[in-house]
């Protein structure tokens, strides 16, 4: 497989690790791990094979890194967010556009690990599961505070068909800038999270 692509150079404040997981997530998510070869990933990225066992044992090693390290960051960020911010609403705007902007500037945790989740060891998966269902919570606890009108069965269900529409953003050929994107979106999610339905 080849591409016309330049490999990414890496900005400031940007390592070649961090290179190396932007470029693996996107080939990863578009071809699936079985279809992608380190060789791949390394020309992607713009340095030569061996340099990637310079970050990482294996491919495989990388694929839980690709989904580990920005998960962990928004759960971090969610975690955070939730403490610092009183008002439900405030700290739910922020969780969106926080989510929205991962997705758009990169591949979404979710449909990576989903697509890939059968080349990851059993403990992988579990953890990498657990991690997710914890980032799910903490959105949960603040809609289920804007939605007494729901049950805890319905505000999960809501919640998780919010997250499935942001992270479909990312494989739409959509067209827009990602400010015009974040807007849509951010409305979008926010309108389906706070808005009772039809009584």
């Amino acid at each position: 497989m080849t591409t016309d692509a330049a490999a990414p150079e890496p900005s400031a404040g940007t390592s070649r690790r961090d290179v190396l997981l932007k470029v693996a997530a996107d080939l990863f998510l578009r071809n699936s791990y079985d279809g992608v070869t380190v060789d791949m990933i390394c020309t992607a990225a713009g340095i030569s094979g061996p340099g990637l066992y310079n970050h990482f044992e294996n491919k495989q090693a990388l694929l839980i890194a690709v989904v580990e390290s920005p998960l962990a960051a928004l759960h971090r960020f969610a975690r955070e967010t939730a403490e610092a911010e009183p008002d439900p609403r405030a700290a739910l705007e922020i969780l969106v556009d926080f989510h929205i902007r991962s997705v758009v500037t990169s591949a979404p945790t979710t449909l990576v690990f989903m697509k890939n989740e059968h080349a990851l060891p059993e403990k992988d998966r579990r953890r990498i599961r657990r991690e997710m269902n914890l980032y799910a919570e903490e959105w949960i606890s603040i809609v289920a505070a804007l939605r007494p009108d729901l049950s805890e069965p319905e505000v999960r269900l809501l919640t998780h068909t919010v997250f499935s529409m942001l992270n479909s953003v990312a494989t739409l050929n959509k067209g827009l800038d990602h400010e015009s994107i974040v807007k849509t979106m951010s409305t979008a999610a926010i309108k389906a999270l706070t808005s009772p339905g039809d009584e």
